[in-house]
């Protein structure tokens, strides 16, 4: 969410751990072997060649219910006003998903299932195994979100530093997950949105739109990757998932205010160049933008377009009260130019600006499609990413979540109830290309590696993750002159519903957690519970001078003693397991445990955000129970 849950969030979008990016394919290395044995030539050519036997391979592997009918004809598609057209100047509105990182699907050993597989369940009349019922799924459109901190390898849960990948990782992806996936889709039959995820960073200078750090990032991205599906008809382009800040605090993006103006002023000097770039590349694929604040300025685009032909526009909402009346912030903006809501749902009982009911938003979301031409691409279809479609059991035993407290059930429905609206005519799906799809092995993927699996699977969505109240920003998190003590310690957090977790501390910062086996935790009799088998992320942000303390202090006990080993404490700059730094251990009794800073070699000046990252210790299985984070 992801967000975002991410999450954020809890949406949940993270990053995968295993080695940095080696050229292995979800398949091992076959494909490598394959690749190695071609001289001379591009990918797309080694692609087309190999495309009967990826073809062939594809029809094996699936765990997939149902029969596979055919998909719908995928060709280049045009604005035309606020609306999409085919080339025979059909209306086609495109209804889809979200699906995970596409690394992180076909490296994290948790997930059992590749990319291929997921695709396959989405669209067509599949289903996920378990989830069998008479009408299955009917994706026309699905959403890669592609993470710098997937690509890169960074550690899950936070937003990686700017540039977050080189050249030769962004390649790497693109090989090995990023065209398989492309491919599947126009196997399938199905439009692809290729998404460059960028989400969160809102209080650090460098992760701004705006930085020279984040334009270095995004041009790297989109000279790779726009000419890579520039004859793609299938392709949609979407520049930016969520640029975030800056942007005006306190402003109503539906307004005609000049803080709103101005806002979406800054966002498209900066980001005008980037669509330019993509043009330079690929001169016909829909470009979808976002906006400042996790893409809800939408409402400013037909005020002030974007220069370019085949440009249209995105939103993301979940639960938040100050986006509605949905109507206001993307409805009636949508009848002006196209929209693309690439991200929406809800989950009820988590963070506010996540939280919602079937009864309530959901009953929002349908009248805003019902009543506006807008392209609905709801997150996630997943069952780690939050605001998730399913649970899972087993491997083989998928729930679909269809109750009043989450969407899953809704989109489901909507998606079928719509499969043969507003679609493109022609005689088949695909890309326009003669040459038939190639695929990735349909076989889970294979990789072996001994490094923990990363999947923070509550952060969002882009969206999802971001922590959004009233105001749909979290505290401003400035650095303030560091306090002397006067006897008393710095509380971070107290856990006593005082603020309420998640979304605020005692700081008035950010937290949240999120992959623990009890979701992003909860607290119970004044205790933070973590629960968690192997995985898992919490975060207090402190964004203070903490010069004049010397201990970080946790009051904390655990279910079996020795938790402290489990899991990586990482703050100030200084990342350790927390056994290595704690000055006593973690017992099944609660007691203070402190952490000496300057021992540690924890920057006091600038702490920035406290995390635990459960990934990263000796995988352990236990619950954490914190009853107090203070600076002494």
């Amino acid at each position: 969410m992801t967000r975002p849950t991410d999450d954020a969030d809890g949406t949940g979008e993270q990053d995968d751990r295993t080695s940095a990016d080696s050229d292995t394919s979800p398949r091992g290395g076959e494909r490598s072997a394959l690749t190695d044995s071609i001289s001379g030539g591009s990918r797309r050519d080694f692609l087309k060649a190999t495309a009967g036997a990826s073809a062939v391979a594809a029809g094996i592997g699936f765990g997939v219910s149902g029969s596979a009918s055919a998909g719908i004809p995928t060709p280049w598609l045009e604005r035309d006003g606020n609306l999409i057209r085919d080339p025979s100047g059909n209306e086609v509105i495109l209804r889809g998903v979200n699906i995970p990182d596409l690394k992180r699907l076909n490296s994290d050993n948790y997930y059992s299932y590749s990319v291929d597989e997921y695709i396959t369940w989405a669209t067509n009349g599949n289903s996920p195994p378990g989830t069998e019922e008479e009408n299955g799924w009917y994706s026309r459109v699905i959403r890669l979100p592609v993470q710098p901190v997937d690509i890169g390898g960074h550690d899950p849960g936070a937003a990686p530093p700017a540039p977050g990948f080189d050249q030769g990782q962004l390649d790497s992806y693109l090989e090995n997950h990023l065209r398989p996936a492309v491919e599947k889709c126009a196997e399938q039959g199905v439009y692809a949105i290729v998404d460059y995820h960028r989400h969160r960073g809102e209080h650090d200078e460098t992760l701004h739109y705006t930085s020279d750090e984040i334009d270095e990032e995004i041009r790297m991205f989109w000279e790779t990757i726009a000419p890579e599906f520039a004859e793609d008809s299938h392709v949609l382009y979407e520049l930016y998932n969520e640029p975030t800040a800056p942007y005006a605090d306190e402003t109503d993006p539906t307004s005609d205010s000049e803080a709103a103006q101005e806002t979406w002023t800054t966002w498209k000097e900066t980001a005008q160049p980037w669509v330019d770039l993509i043009r330079e590349h690929a001169p016909r694929n829909l470009v979808l933008i976002g906006s400042p604040r996790w893409s809800q300025w939408t409402a400013q685009a037909p005020n002030d377009e974007f220069e370019g032909d085949n440009l249209a526009y995105t939103g993301h909402v979940y639960g938040q009260e100050n986006m509605r009346p949905l109507s206001a912030s993307f409805g009636e903006p949508g009848e002006e130019v196209p929209v693309f809501m690439t991200e929406w749902g809800y989950k009820n009982g988590r963070a506010p600006y996540l939280s919602g009911t079937t009864d309530e938003q959901g009953q929002q979301f349908q009248e805003l499609f019902e009543n506006y031409p807008l392209h609905p691409v709801p997150w996630i279809f997943d069952f780690r990413w939050t605001p998730q479609f399913f649970n899972r059991e087993s491997r083989d035993d998928f729930e679909l979540l269809r109750n009043n407290d989450t969407h899953g059930g809704l989109v489901k429905d909507l998606l079928y109830e719509n499969r043969n609206s507003d679609l493109p005519s022609g005689d088949g799906g695909g890309s326009t290309t003669t040459e038939p799809p190639t695929t990735t092995t349909t076989e889970p993927p294979t990789t072996t590696t001994t490094e923990p699996p990363t999947t923070t699977t509550t952060e969002p969505p882009t969206t999802t993750t971001e922590p959004l109240t009233t105001t749909t920003e979290p505290p401003t998190t400035t650095t303030t002159e560091p306090q002397t003590p006067d006897g008393t310690a710095l509380l971070v957090n107290d856990y006593d519903g005082d603020p309420a977790w998640s979304g605020e501390n005692d700081l008035g910062n950010w937290n949240g957690a999120g992959s623990f086996a009890n979701d992003d935790g909860e607290v119970v009799d004044g205790e933070l519970v973590l629960e968690y088998d192997g995985g898992g992320w919490f975060v207090e942000q402190v964004n203070r001078d903490v010069s004049n303390y010397d201990q970080l202090v946790f009051s904390v006990r655990g279910a079996s003693g020795g938790e402290g080993s489990d899991f990586v404490l990482d703050v100030g700059g200084a990342r350790a397991q927390f056994s290595s730094v704690a000055g006593s251990a973690i017992t099944t009794s609660t007691a203070d445990v402190a952490v000496d800073m300057a021992a540690a070699g924890i920057d006091r000046s600038s702490p920035g955000e406290l995390r635990f990252d459960f990934w990263g210790g000796e995988n352990g299985t236990s619950t954490l129970y914190l009853d107090e984070v203070r600076f002494e």
